[in-house]
């Protein structure tokens, strides 16, 4: 019995928890950099609709806003909206 404890320590255990959710944190971080400072896709997300994205317990909204071309993004964590940069602005030329 004293073996089996060796395995199933609740040290080891909790030290796999925080690693997983270290991994899940990082992979988070890699993609919101990506999609905001260098307007690319999410590494570790699959494209599940039009300019959709989902990862495990978050996912992306990426536009281009028709006006100035820029990339927009909204970025959802376990379905509630963390972040968005989408405008309502148009930019007009010739003003």
């Amino acid at each position: 019995m004293k073996a089996l404890s060796i395995f199933f320590s609740r040290h080891k255990f909790l030290n796999v928890i925080v690693c997983i959710v270290a991994f899940w944190g990082l992979a988070l971080c890699i993609d919101l950099f990506r999609v905001d400072a260098y307007d690319m896709k999410p590494l570790c997300c699959m494209e599940t609709g039009s300019n959709h994205y989902t990862g495990l317990g978050y996912s992306f909204d990426v536009a281009d806003n028709p006006g100035t071309g820029e990339q927009e993004y909204a970025v959802y964590i376990f379905g509630n909206l963390a972040k968005s940069t989408f405008t309502n602005e148009i930019e007009v030329s010739g003003q």
